[in-house]
């Protein structure tokens, strides 16, 4: 009660009700975190702990530790897939993003056609993912326009290309994943860069038009530094997803990961899925044991590039 007879002394009414308001909002995301977090993954920590017969074990981490070694139990080696999803991930926020920074802020200057442009960005998000990847999917099959063209330019591709696709070569499956990936995530995070650009006051652009400052120079030095708040909300998300990274593996490869496609996202689907169905299962106790390993991965790594991330850049209020 001391401290609530403190707060009535020390601040005003109106400060104290802007306080519950603020207390308020925090609790919403806290619940959530609670409920679909906590709640949900408790009893999976807990499995992750148990053998067959319920009992204390740490065999489901012995053979998480056996696939990053060697091959787990499915004959996967974990260590190639983890490598493989940090590279899909390096390539879509490491060469990506920053593409997508510039050409968000080209069509916020409203250039001939921007319009149009910008219609052809969101039609990918509209169309939503799954048809999307199985549209892509059928463009470089066999019979693919894309697999066609190659074929009409007399370019050397192998003999498992020419018969059952791209996707389904040793020597072309990821390279085309990742040329998928390129295509599509130069469209990603469009929309709330948009709308983060167009907060920057025009005043700001003005004035060092004034100054003699060119189209990049505003653009770096300007625009840039004003929503760096939401490029560092945008980057800590993608930072979340770094070792699970896949972009849809499995219905590129038909639940198959093959021809050097795994990454660790696609294992842990495939453990789900070979448990929802009965195929195969491994148990609960090892898919539960890799999420584990996973997010004890991920933890610093998020909590680190969060904090580089706020410290390249001082907040600008706008």
């Amino acid at each position: 009660m001391k401290l609530f007879d403190n707060i009535k002394k020390n601040y005003s009414r109106l400060e104290r009700r802007d306080f519950l308001f603020a207390y308020l909002i925090v609790l919403f995301p806290v619940l959530q975190f609670l409920i679909f977090w906590f709640y949900v993954n408790i009893s999976s920590i807990g499995l992750a702990f148990q053998d067959a017969t319920g009992g204390l074990t740490f065999k489901n981490f012995e053979m998480v530790w056996k696939g990053f070694t060697d091959k787990d139990m499915l004959g996967v080696n974990l260590l190639d897939s983890l490598g493989r999803s940090f590279l899909l991930w390096i390539i879509g926020e490491g060469v990506l993003f920053p593409i997508t920074l510039i050409t968000t802020y080209v069509l916020t200057k409203k250039i001939a056609g921007h319009y149009v442009f910008r219609i052809i960005y969101y039609v990918p998000g509209l169309m939503g993912s799954i048809i999307w990847t199985l549209l892509i999917k059928e463009m470089v099959g066999y019979s693919g326009p894309i697999t066609k063209l190659l074929v009409g330019m007399n370019v050397n591709l192998p003999t498992a290309v020419t018969k059952n696709g791209l996707l389904r070569s040793e020597d072309t499956a990821f390279v085309t994943l990742i040329l998928v990936r390129s295509v599509m995530g130069v469209v990603g995070n469009n929309a709330v860069l948009t709308g983060a650009y167009t907060r920057v006051p025009d005043e700001l652009f003005e004035s060092a038009e004034l100054d003699g400052a060119g189209f990049f120079t505003q653009m770096f030095g300007i625009a840039i530094p004003c929503i760096w708040s939401t490029i560092c909300t945008l980057l800590t998300f993608a930072l979340c997803s770094v070792f699970t990274c896949d972009y849809n593996v499995w219905l590129f490869t038909d639940g198959t990961g093959g021809y050097g496609t795994s990454t660790i996202g696609f294992q842990l689907y495939n453990l789900t899925y070979r448990l929802s169905t009965g195929i195969g299962s491994t148990g609960y106790g090892y898919p539960a044991a890799l999420g584990v390993v996973l997010t004890v991965m991920t933890l610093p790594v998020v909590l680190v590039g969060k904090h580089l991330l706020e410290k390249a850049s001082e907040n600008v209020e706008v």
